[in-house]
């Protein structure tokens, strides 16, 4: 949906993103020792643009659907400008939670892509890509049950978000394609192991 007209509209988007540009990550996990572009980071950097070019971000509907700790949202936004053009456009979400704060993580990740999708913003952060290299390979080789697993596992740490979690499917078919036998499968890869447990039990 949108209103009759846009141009207006669409000369201010266009006008944020070269405000914009590139957005460094500030958020850390210490944990794992890696840093990722938060929500914060993204707010901050393109309010002050959507201020001095007329632009708004207007939540006006969400659906939400729970299934056990997984929480999806399905959020309308409205992108409006102060010539009174407007556009609309849907973006989902997804959260992890045993407590309450599944909902609050699907908002905060839906707000986080729209804003850099709609902006075009580079922040060094793709998911997408990293959760097409373990779709994408996992079936390829035949594998031994163990790497089998194993990719299974950090294909479902990429589905929930988790960083560094490509470049850990690569290592997986690096050493699986190497040929080099289970129990060195298991040595070269205990890393990976210890690191997917933990990312699970941070998860828990």
């Amino acid at each position: 949906m949108q209103s009759e007209e846009i141009g207006e509209l669409i000369k201010a988007i266009g006008a944020v993103m070269a405000d914009v540009g590139y957005v460094r990550g500030t958020g850390q996990n210490t944990h794992h020792r890696y840093s990722y572009t938060s929500d914060e980071d993204l707010a901050a950097a393109v309010q002050p643009a959507l201020v001095r070019h007329g632009v708004a971000l207007l939540p006006v509907a969400c659906h939400v659907e729970r299934t056990g700790d997984r929480t999806i949202i399905n959020q309308t936004w409205r992108v409006a400008h102060t010539s009174g053009q407007w556009s609309q456009l849907e973006i989902a979400g997804e959260g992890i939670d045993k407590q309450d704060k599944g909902v609050a993580k699907s908002l905060t990740g839906a707000r986080k892509y729209l804003c850099r999708l709609l902006f075009c913003i580079p922040t060094g952060d793709d998911s997408e890509r990293e959760a097409e290299v373990a779709q994408s390979n996992s079936a390829a080789g035949d594998f031994s049950p163990f790497v089998s697993e194993l990719l299974d596992r950090v294909e479902t740490l990429q589905l929930r978000g988790t960083s560094h979690a490509g470049p850990a499917a690569a290592k997986i078919l690096q050493v699986a394609r190497a040929g080099m036998g289970d129990t060195a499968e298991r040595q070269s890869l205990a890393k990976i192991v210890a690191w997917a447990d933990a990312a699970d039990a941070a998860e828990a």
